[in-house]
């Protein structure tokens, strides 16, 4: 279940949308795209997919392709709350999102306002931080393992990739690849996994300082977060 979780998800589509949505890893270059997201499939199709089925999308029909896709003005955030760092501020202010973050923060700041998130119900809650402080890995772990179980089955909870950096932040993608990889196999059955690590270094980000985001790209990361937990539901998690 969890290989599912950490690639099942996100790269049902990858192929498909890398080939649509492409422009400069860490370009300063604003580029006018459309930025495509994916529908949730059924559920019968989504578990039969394999990796041979994501290749075989390169090939398939744009027209075809178009029907997936949606612009980010049509997506309902309504019931959702981000949770994170200045990389969720910026995505936030952008998308007009509800957001629990503040710019610089890490672990420290989720365990203060732990209070405030388990207060949260009937909501998708959306995790996103660890790029401040990628060696507390094991505090993050504890933090998602001690939820309480009646605070998850009253949300639904999910907990997104750190993603990648660039230019002079280049050097952190190897501790980034760590802390995802030990976050995501630690995570209980209750809280959700969305990378949208891998898919941002296959299609490219824009990025003005290597570390934070441009408009686009925190639309393609909006898209993918909102699909995806679109998927899950499909799926009856």
């Amino acid at each position: 279940m969890r290989s599912f979780n950490r690639f099942g998800i996100t790269g049902l589509a990858l192929a498909a949308m890398a080939a649509s949505f492409m422009f400069a890893s860490c370009s300063e270059q604003q580029t006018e795209v459309s930025i495509p997201t994916r529908a949730a499939r059924p559920a019968a199709e989504a578990q039969n997919q394999t990796e041979e089925d994501i290749d075989d999308t390169e090939e398939s029909d744009p027209a075809e392709e178009s029907e997936l896709y949606m612009a980010t003005d049509d997506l309902d955030f309504s019931n959702f709350v981000f949770v994170g760092d200045s990389r969720t501020v910026g995505m936030g202010q952008h998308l007009h999102l509800n957001t629990i973050a503040e710019v610089g923060v890490g672990y420290p700041f989720l365990a203060a306002h732990r209070s405030e998130i388990l207060e949260l119900t009937d909501t998708n809650i959306v995790f996103n931080l660890g790029v401040n402080d990628l060696a507390h890995i094991d505090d993050y772990i504890e933090f998602f393992q001690r939820l309480p179980e009646e605070f998850c089955f009253d949300n639904h909870i999910y907990v997104v990739s750190v993603n990648p950096t660039c230019g002079n932040y280049q050097s952190m993608n190897a501790d980034i690849d760590y802390f995802n990889v030990q976050l995501s196999d630690s995570l209980p059955s209750t809280c959700k996994w969305i990378d949208t690590c891998s898919f941002l270094r296959d299609a490219g980000f824009g990025s003005p300082d290597g570390l934070h985001y441009n408009a686009q790209t925190y639309e393609m990361i909006a898209n993918l977060i909102y699909n995806d937990v679109m998927l899950y539901q499909s799926l009856g998690y």
